[in-house]
């Protein structure tokens, strides 16, 4: 009888002492129990951050505390938790979302049941800060259902081409294989500033490996600005050359965001100069959108 594999939840954090206590409770509530709860405080100025995570951690040795002696910024923590993971398979939890008590449960025995498999996500829901549902949004079932092709140059395209509004960043909450997830390809993604930097590093985890995709809503994900009031005042245009520089610089970050997806497909498993031309052509319309929106913004 082998032991049930262990899982790391890596939850980084800073000044947010009332929800992480609260996102804290609901992974220590998982109905899967074997668990490495690994909290990262990133140097918080509020005592009550180090306080509750301590009391919670005397109560349950699941848990393991550190804290950063100095802000770090939130990529190095993000990094530092996995880091510290001795799980099969790895979650990152943000201190301001809810999981359903069978969140991790489900999407380890996905993952289990396919071992070609590195990820593995779920339906979920948006709430505003004053805890309402926004329904923007739906569902994110059929979405994620595009990703789930055989071969990494297919999961690739779909990936790539599919609109960032339709929730393919939330994918980095999910669950991981320990394997999928190569630190120094963590760091390269995630200390690369670059524009879109979470979904470059899924679109990379793709490529390598399957999707796994649990279609029930087990997540509620946490949206830091509150519904649109019924007429929003529109904010006075910046100075022109500023607003030029601005618009240069939103280009730019776009256009490496286009050019790290094609570095993705080239060096895919299975890919050829054939996938990668493909993309391409198929990418140009969109690249060509992007960049009039960017020089169109006010």
């Amino acid at each position: 009888m082998h032991d049930p594999p262990l899982v790391t939840v890596g939850m980084p954090t800073c000044n947010r002492p009332e929800l992480l206590k609260r996102s804290l409770g609901l992974i220590q509530a998982q109905s899967y129990p074997h668990l490495e709860i690994i909290v990262s405080d990133n140097a918080s100025s509020d005592p009550r951050v180090s306080q509750l995570v301590l009391e919670a951690a005397a109560q349950d040795p699941r848990i393991t505390f550190y804290r950063q002696d100095t802000n770090i910024g939130p990529s190095a923590n993000f990094v530092f938790v996995l880091t510290k993971a001795r799980g099969s398979f790895f979650m990152w939890a943000a201190d301001d979302d809810e999981w359903h008590p069978s969140f991790i449960e489900r999407l380890l025995d996905s993952l289990l049941s396919d071992s070609a498999s590195g990820l593995a996500f779920c339906d979920f829901d948006v709430r505003y800060p004053d805890g309402s549902i926004c329904d923007l949004y739906g569902s994110f079932t059929q979405a994620y259902a595009e990703f789930l092709c055989v071969d990494g140059p297919s999961r690739i395209s779909a990936y790539v081409l599919q609109a960032p509004e339709r929730g393919k960043a939330n994918l980095i909450y999910g669950l991981f294989r320990r394997e999928a997830l190569v630190v120094d390809e963590v760091v390269r993604y995630f200390h690369s500033k670059a524009w879109g930097a979470d979904m470059l590093f899924i679109c990379d985890v793709l490529s390598r490996w399957s999707f796994s995709l649990v279609p029930d809503k087990l997540y509620t994900v946490g949206i830091p600005f509150s519904p649109p009031p019924p007429a929003a005042a529109v904010p006075p245009s910046s100075p022109a050359e500023n607003q030029h520089r601005r618009r240069c610089r939103l280009a730019i970050s776009h256009l490496r965001y286009f050019a790290t997806y094609l570095l993705i497909m080239a060096r895919a498993p299975g890919s050829d100069p054939g996938s990668t031309a493909k993309m391409m052509l198929r990418l140009l319309p969109v690249v060509v959108r992007w960049l009039r929106e960017d020089f169109t913004i006010r």
